[in-house]
C-alpha cells in the first residue's frame, strides 16, 4: 500500500479530493479492484471498464465502502481507482479510458512523477 499512497501523494491533481483517506480506509476494495483488473488483463483484454469492475465488486462480493454506510462501494471513487491502477501499471496504457471529472483537475498525463 506504500507504493499506492506515494503515487497518490505525488500526483494529487489526478485524484478526487479525499481519495488518499478513502484509500487508507478501503485498502481491501483497492486490492480487490487491482486483482480483478489483473485477472481481466491476464485473459488478454487490453481495454476494460473500471465501472464494470466496481459493479462486479459491488454485486458479487461482500466488500463495503467504509466511508459510506448506504452503498456497498460508492461510484464517486471509480475514476480515482482507475487512475491509480494506470499509475501503478504504466505499461498498460489504454486499459482504462480517462476523462476529466468533478473534483479532478487533469486526465492521465503522458509522464508521471514517481
Amino acid at each position: 500500500m506504500i507504493i499506492e499512497l506515494n503515487l497518490v501523494e505525488n500526483n494529487p491533481e489526478m485524484f478526487r479530493r479525499g481519495f488518499r483517506e478513502w484509500l487508507m480506509e478501503n485498502a481491501g476494495i483497492w486490492r480487490a479492484f487491482e486483482n480483478e483488473a489483473e485477472r481481466v488483463w491476464a485473459k488478454g483484454r487490453t481495454h476494460w471498464s473500471a465501472h464494470t469492475i466496481i459493479e462486479y465488486l459491488r454485486h458479487e462480493t461482500m466488500f463495503r465502502d467504509a466511508s459510506d454506510e448506504q452503498f456497498k462501494i460508492s461510484e464517486q471513487w471509480t475514476s480515482s481507482i482507475a487512475r491509480l491502477y494506470g499509475l501503478k501499471y504504466p505499461e498498460r496504457v489504454g486499459f482504462f479510458a480517462y476523462r476529466e471529472g468533478r473534483g479532478v483537475v487533469a486526465a492521465m498525463p503522458l509522464r508521471v512523477a514517481a
